[in-house]
């Protein structure tokens, strides 16, 4: 009984020595420009074992896996699953979606909320109502669009952070703070 428990755990040990933490590393390139996508999710598939590219599109994974599969993801582009096999540097080409979104709420409520189960206005500014012109963000080209709200740069200057005012000086209290 003493030796085959002692097998057992000098089994154990010989084991886990044996497995030993694997390094790979890559990087994550976008398909329409061949440049780096920073910020791209990659996770051992099946584990909680991750991290995500930096400036460059390159990142390191440490796992302790022979086989496995690694998921890369990040918003605007397809989930790819590549297997690791024997390879220790996997570069990847993300490849764009075509998905696009038709609709966005921003209630403040922090719960996402169908629109009709609201208990408040919601306004709706749909891509034929902003300008055909550039603009440098989306609450620059917001100005004037939606009934209600004042949208003014803080400083006067061109990209500058924008303020933008839901409740203006016509409120019950006079002020400009939610309910």
């Amino acid at each position: 009984m003493r030796t085959s428990l002692a097998f057992c755990i000098l089994f154990a040990l010989a084991v886990s020595a044996w497995a030993q933490d694997r390094t790979i590393s890559g990087k994550v390139v976008s398909n329409e420009n061949w440049t780096p996508v920073p910020g791209v999710n990659v996770v051992l598939k099946g584990t909680a074992i991750g991290t995500a590219t930096d400036a460059d599109g390159v990142y390191t994974l440490s796992i302790n896996a022979t086989t496995g599969t690694l998921l890369f993801s990040f918003i605007g582009f397809q989930t790819q699953e590549i297997p690791i096999g024997e390879k220790n540097v996997i570069d990847i080409t993300l490849v764009n979606d075509a998905t696009q979104l038709s609709e966005i709420i921003v209630t403040g409520t922090g719960v996402p909320t169908e629109k009709r189960k609201l208990a408040f206005a919601v306004e709706s500014v749909s891509t034929e109502d902003l300008p055909i012109v550039p603009t440098a963000s989306i609450d620059q080209a917001l100005v004037g669009r939606i009934p209600g709200a004042q949208i003014s740069s803080i400083n006067g200057t061109p990209g500058s952070e924008m303020s933008i005012v839901l409740r203006g000086i016509n409120t019950i209290n006079r002020g400009t703070m939610p309910m």
